[in-house]
């Protein structure tokens, strides 16, 4: 009888384990199906936020609830409009005792300051050059070198969990394959176009017919 028995991480056990059909699941996002070894997957996944205000701090005031992180110099704080309720974790927060996730901002990594929370990142950008950002700019939490498997690290889980985790106020943009638009309903007026579904398209075949 037909057999199926490897996932993501048994595709790499070898012929012998594959038998008729595979399973590849997080490999197919880029998560790593060999932890022990380097990830022979590309990533697929790219994150970004948009930065809502730049705050400037004096040395020793605080940032975050319960005030846990200390500016230890004048600082720039560029806050970010994603927070737990959008999937980025609260473990992914800094402390005065430990540092936390990063964020990639004008092309370098900058690392979040504070306590992370419902919907807004604090982050130290305070190394980047002052024109470098600003309001309106995005920045990247998954992306640019920062893999799912290193945000999953930070935040004590697994990638599976990190990107099941994504909430729906994120706008998703599929690049590649077939996925296109579907046609707007009839009763939609001109004037309002009907929101595109991104999902990628069912694609339906028949079986081939059985030789009499």
């Amino acid at each position: 009888m037909p057999a199926s028995l490897a996932n993501s991480s048994g595709v790499f056990l070898g012929p012998q384990f594959q038998f008729e059909l595979v399973r590849p699941g997080a490999a197919v996002y880029g998560i790593n199906p060999t932890p022990e070894a380097d990830n022979p997957m590309q990533p697929v996944v790219e994150l970004k936020a948009r930065i809502v205000q730049i705050r400037n701090l004096e040395k020793g005031e605080t940032v975050g609830y319960g005030g846990t992180w200390t500016a230890r110099r004048p600082t720039r704080i560029a806050i970010v409009s994603a927070g737990y309720a959008d999937g980025y974790f609260r473990a992914g927060s800094a402390n005065d005792g430990t540092r936390g996730a990063e964020v990639v901002v004008a092309g370098k990594r900058c690392p979040v300051a504070g306590r992370v929370s419902m919907d807004l990142i604090a982050v130290d950008v305070t190394d980047l050059e002052k024109n470098a950002v600003r309001r309106g700019h995005m920045v990247t939490l998954i992306g640019d070198g920062i893999t799912v498997d290193e945000l999953a690290h930070h935040f004590g889980t697994i990638g599976y969990e990190v990107l099941t985790s994504l909430g729906k106020r994120y706008a998703r943009i599929y690049r590649g394959g077939e996925a296109k638009a579907e046609p707007a309903p009839v009763n939609v007026p001109a004037t309002e176009p009907a929101a595109a579904k991104t999902e990628p398209p069912v694609v339906k075949s028949e079986p081939p017919p059985i030789p009499t």
